[in-house]
């Protein structure tokens, strides 16, 4: 039999591959994560610090998390159409769970049915964990959709 390319990765070479794609793209995303964490953390402990120090650390997650949107973007683009269908698809019902959510949430604040854990809406670990769940929700639909 002859191979008609090649340049073809072995599957565990593309085992490989595909760990330390997965490995770069988590790595930003752990390191948002823990940059949020210590940012919460600082805030929280240091309640007298001025207006304005306390807005520049609590923006600082934003660095990693801009890296992290790049990495991700660039993973993105090498997918092939319909894991790219796939994901885009996933990401809109993440994003409209979660505006819904939020929606849901203010609505209640605003009167006077409250969250006790969430007295300003979601905030952003509370996005987060919400993007996540919608977002496993998506891709689990529409993996099961294209099968």
């Amino acid at each position: 039999m002859q191979i008609e390319n090649e340049s073809c990765l072995e599957p565990r070479e593309t085992r490989v591959a595909n760990f330390k794609r997965a490995m770069k793209n988590n790595f930003w995303l752990f390191i948002t994560t823990v940059a949020y964490l210590i940012t919460l953390y600082l805030v929280r402990e240091n309640q007298g610090w001025d207006p304005k120090v306390r807005v520049g650390v609590t923006l600082l997650p934003l660095l990693p998390g801009l890296v992290y949107l790049c990495v991700l973007w660039g993973t993105f683009k090498s997918l092939d159409e319909l894991q790219r269908r796939i994901q885009l698809e996933a990401w809109a019902f993440a994003l409209g769970g979660t505006v819904v959510v939020s929606a849901f949430m203010n609505v209640l604040n605003a009167n006077g049915i409250g969250f006790q854990n969430y007295p300003n809406g979601l905030e952003l670990g509370g996005a987060y964990m919400s993007v996540f769940f919608f977002w496993c929700l998506g891709v689990a639909q529409a993996t099961a959709r294209y099968r």
